[in-house]
């Protein structure tokens, strides 16, 4: 039986746009120089690193945008591209950096380079991205590992057909009275899937672009692109799934990322640039799926930090971006779930709701409004919009349906055309700077927002004669809390310690030396420490975490 499915592709070169402020998006060659420009451009703030090599010899780089050790201080992750094809989320990243490292001498951003580390991963998934600038050009998600999808005992058998030689994976119809999909309202271009239920009858069926070459009734669906690296995390991992890989984190890329992550413990949050949102749609909170066993719903303290970062994000104008469903396998789930850490989400850019209005040309061109449309249901109302709005901005999107011989349909009408791949997500560079300006914005916001700890209120009471009670709170001068409420059961999380130093001449009677403070300190909470100590001199009292950063105090016995 023939896989019947529509793909919604997106346009591949964007090479000739009028709105391009640079030819294209950056290949890895291209990114690896970009981000070694930066490096050299900005050596007393920067640093470069490959974090791992994937199957084909690329390099996962590492910027780290900040002063002094980066390690020692506290740090958000941004992370983009892990789809393959989503280039748009490697511009950004790097545009974001860039804008970062500009405003690098100004008073505020100055002072939060000095007290936190920025890390940009522009591209996990380099394999994958190489498709976009590869002779025949399709969406890939797959890295490079060679897989049989199919399970024939044959790889790479049965890929993508370019049957009409433009060089696009696009699609194909074949009229048919048992097809299921039909012509979109909207435009007469797009097929839509046909709802039964309202009456509605299907002329076409269709498929990928391609023959079956292994004639097994399906089509393109061993092709190259091995492990989805989106499905390849731990958490939710479904295996036996078509690019999910033979076990969880089996792949160069993703172990890499993660080895990476827990050697840095100063991480306190990660920002993933993909096909997920969680920064114009916070979790709601959901009792049945945070107090399960197994924990599937984001936890009700944690519920409420998303909602205030979302109000950070929207405040940079970043407001309605589109809806999307996690992936089971995904790197943000993970990253929360089983990592313990704040993970927020985001497309980065999206077009606009209104998809008639052109972009003004120049710098600034295609300022993002900040609103977004949302997936349809068969993806009708989606295409149409996407059409109308590379139509408004000159950017070539579709190829038009034309008749070709099919051998898998000798007698039926089959044309070669749709969507271009690519499109929808990938826009003209130009329109990427509007959206990396806020994105740069809210990264500043939140950075100053991040938990930071202080000691106040020392007091030393005199006892006896050499005997004091000290008693300190640790503050968390940030807005918010020391970790997240998932990180208390995430055994492996960085949690504050306070460490009582006494000297030799000194001893501790009542309280610890090394105190774990079990729970989050909320954003301008306070934890209150106390310690009877016997002897003169000064006595030190530090407090830290990788996530809050240190701070330390001398107090005087009496």
């Amino acid at each position: 039986m023939r896989k019947r499915f529509i793909s919604t592709f997106g346009l591949a070169l964007l090479l000739g746009g009028r709105l391009c402020a640079q030819s294209t998006y950056p290949d890895q060659a291209a990114l690896t120089k970009r981000l070694q420009q930066i490096n050299a451009q900005h050596k007393n703030l920067t640093s470069l690193q490959s974090i791992g090599k994937t199957s084909t010899g690329k390099d996962l780089w590492v910027l780290s945008v900040g002063q002094g050790d980066a390690r020692k201080k506290p740090a958000v992750v941004i992370i983009a591209n892990v789809e393959g094809w989503h280039l748009a989320g490697t511009e950004l990243s790097l545009q974001t950096a860039e804008k970062l490292l500009a405003q690098a001498s100004t008073d505020s951003v100055s002072k939060l380079l000095a007290s936190k580390t920025f890390y940009f991963i522009p591209s996990l998934n380099p394999d994958a991205a190489a498709q976009f600038f590869a002779k025949l050009k399709y969406e890939r998600s797959g890295n490079a590992r060679t897989t049989d999808d199919d399970r024939d005992g044959r790889v790479n058998e049965d890929g993508p057909d370019d049957l009409n030689g433009d060089g696009l994976i696009t699609q194909i119809r074949i009229e048919d009275p048992a097809g299921n999909y039909r012509v979109a309202k909207g435009d007469s271009r797009v097929l839509v899937k046909a709802d039964a239920a309202k009456g509605e009858q299907g002329r076409y069926l269709v498929f990928t672009e391609g023959i079956d070459n292994d004639k097994d009734g399906e089509f393109n669906e061993d092709g190259e692109g091995g492990i989805q690296l989106n499905k390849n995390f731990t958490f939710e991992y479904e295996p036996f799934k078509p690019g999910a890989g033979d076990y969880p984190v089996s792949e160069a890329e993703n172990r890499a990322l993660v080895d990476w992550l827990y050697e840095n413990k100063n991480v306190y949050a990660i920002i993933t640039f993909g096909l997920s949102n969680n920064l114009t749609e916070p979790h709601k909170f959901d009792a049945s799926k945070a107090n399960q066993r197994v924990i599937k719903g984001w936890q009700a303290k944690d519920v409420a930090i998303n909602e205030y970062v979302s109000q950070l994000y929207k405040g940079a104008g970043l407001t309605d971006a589109p809806s999307f469903s996690a992936v089971k396998g995904d790197l943000p789930t993970w990253a929360y779930y089983h990592f313990g850490k704040f993970s927020f989400s985001t497309p980065g850019w999206w077009m606009p709701k209104d998809t008639t209005k052109a972009a003004t040309p120049g710098p600034r061109a295609g300022a993002m409004p900040g609103r977004g449309v949302a997936p349809a249901a068969g993806g009708s109302d989606d295409e149409v919009n996407v059409l109308k709005w590379a139509a408004a901005n000159n950017i070539p999107a579709f190829v038009e349906w034309k008749e070709i011989k099919h051998p898998d349909f000798p007698n039926q009408k089959v044309e070669v055309g749709g969507l271009m791949p690519f499109v929808k997500w990938n826009p003209p560079v130009a329109m990427i700077t509007p959206a990396a300006d806020k994105h740069a914005s809210f990264l500043v916001a939140f950075a100053k927002a991040m938990p930071e700890i202080e000691i106040v209120h020392v007091k030393t009471e005199n006892l006896s004669a050499g005997l004091n009670r000290i008693t300190i709170d640790v503050h968390n001068k940030g807005l918010l809390p020391t970790h997240s409420d998932i990180g208390n059961r995430v055994k492996y999380e960085d949690r504050l310690k306070v460490m009582a130093k006494p000297a030799r001449n000194q001893k501790i009677i009542s309280g610890r030396t090394h105190q774990l403070v079990r729970t989050a300190i909320a954003g301008n909470g306070v934890e209150q420490m106390t310690w009877l100590v016997s002897g003169t001199g000064t006595f030190e009292i530090e407090a830290s975490a990788g996530p809050t950063g240190s701070a330390k105090v001398n107090v005087t016995l009496k």
